[in-house]
């Protein structure tokens, strides 16, 4: 159902600067401002993919069906490969921190790049008066995933004021580099418009061909590409404006008697004139609740100790923490999961015992749907076409909803 992506480029993790694949998916409006269909309201997704051990990658069918419904609800849809899944670097963590950081790295380029877009797209409904809708989607592992980010607002906090050389930092700068390059095609009367994509830090064609041995391109044409991007976000940094900022961490004091405030200033990022503000929503595809999460859970140190403090308290405070963040997050917006029920990934009495919680909370938001029939895999007969008759109607609803 996707289209060739609109942008293929990489981005630094903002756990520990691993490289992701990444790729941009613009809707019918923004590939053609011609196009019949209703104006560009700002909506946007992020859809994740299985567990790349087991080969998920953002190649997956059932990511492909998912996004490209998205898509042409009007979504402006990002995909991206969990380190160690296709060509990002690194390897499949053991505890699912890294990945969550890997999800909020992109969720904070999409959010940046949204904003940069809307300020001067010609196809962007500036009329709109409800905030657009930030959708956060995965499909198995990466719906485990999804249903574990902090809030949206936490995530994007991030990105606010960054240190500079920073992940961070360069990856605000790498947004609005790359909107207004879009930007500019979709203005310049000079420049017609194309159909293919832009690779940026990878190899064009790599963009299908990331399953397999040959997923990366040449390394010296991969070595050119992020080189321009890299300078063209340093360009971008020369004539940012910075600010001062003492650095909030922590750092043994000068008298050795224990830890004091560090005394290194920052230099930051300034905050971008106006907000960047999204109403949040969540989307589940086959969840694996109740059979694996526990493996995917395990708790280590983390370099982020300000964002993920709570994975270093004891394990059953831990999960009770864990569990509380979940309901609230996942009651207090509208979300979506669904599932089969002939999933040999899911333990259903845990599964039911989980939606039913959440969708118990006052006010909850939060509402399931079991399709009868279906596995993991959405192959039975007519299951994949319920699946995107529901992602259709939830998306459909999320954005018609009153700010």
């Amino acid at each position: 159902m996707l289209p060739r992506p609109c942008l293929s480029f990489t981005l630094p993790s903002i756990y520990d600067d691993t490289k992701l694949d990444c790729r941009l998916y613009h809707p019918p409006c923004l590939r053609d401002p011609s196009h019949p269909g209703a104006p560009w309201s700002g909506h946007a997704a992020v859809v994740a993919h299985p567990y790349a051990p087991m080969g998920g990658c953002f190649d997956d069918p059932i990511v492909d069906l998912t996004a490209g419904t998205l898509l042409q609800l009007g979504f402006l849809v990002a995909t991206f490969n969990f380190r160690g899944a296709g060509s990002s670097e690194g390897r499949t963590s053991w505890t699912s921190k890294p990945e969550q950081a890997d999800y909020t790295s992109v969720v904070g380029f999409l959010a940046y790049y949204v904003y940069h877009l809307r300020r001067s797209s010609p196809a962007y409904n500036a009329t709109r008066q409800q905030l657009p809708t930030m959708l956060l989607a995965g499909y198995s592992y990466g719906a485990m995933i999804t249903t574990r980010l902090p809030p949206l607002d936490k995530m994007l906090a991030f990105f606010t004021t960054p240190s500079i050389h920073t992940a961070e930092a360069d990856i605000r700068l790498r947004a609005q580099h790359l909107a207004e390059a879009q930007n500019a095609q979709m203005t310049s009367p000079a420049s017609p418009r194309r159909s293919g994509g832009i690779r940026i830090g990878g190899d064009e064609d790599s963009s299908r061909r990331s399953h397999d041995g040959n997923g990366r391109g040449n390394p010296t044409s991969e070595f050119q590409r992020e080189e321009r991007i890299r300078e063209s976000v340093r360009h971008l940094l020369s004539r940012a404006k910075l600010i001062p900022r003492r650095s909030p961490h922590w750092s043994p004091s000068e008298s050795g008697s224990g830890p004091g405030p560090g005394n290194k200033v920052d230099h930051c990022l300034e905050r971008v004139e106006g907000d960047v503000t999204f109403r949040s929503a969540y989307l589940a595809v086959s969840p694996p609740v109740g059979v694996v999460t526990r493996l995917a859970t395990m708790s280590f140190s983390n370099p982020l100790p300000a964002f993920y403090s709570w994975i270093r308290r004891p394990a059953a405070a831990r999960d009770e923490s864990e569990s509380e963040m979940e309901h609230a997050v996942l009651s207090a917006n509208p979300t979506l999961v669904i599932y089969g029920d002939q999933d040999a990934f899911i333990g259903h009495r845990k599964m039911r015992e989980w939606t039913g919680r959440i969708e118990a909370v006052d006010a909850s938001r939060f509402r399931h749907v079991e399709v009868p029939g279906a596995g993991h895999f959405w192959m039975e007969s007519e299951v994949a076409y319920q699946l995107r008759d529901a992602i259709g109607m939830f998306a459909t609803e999320i954005t018609r909803l009153d700010g």
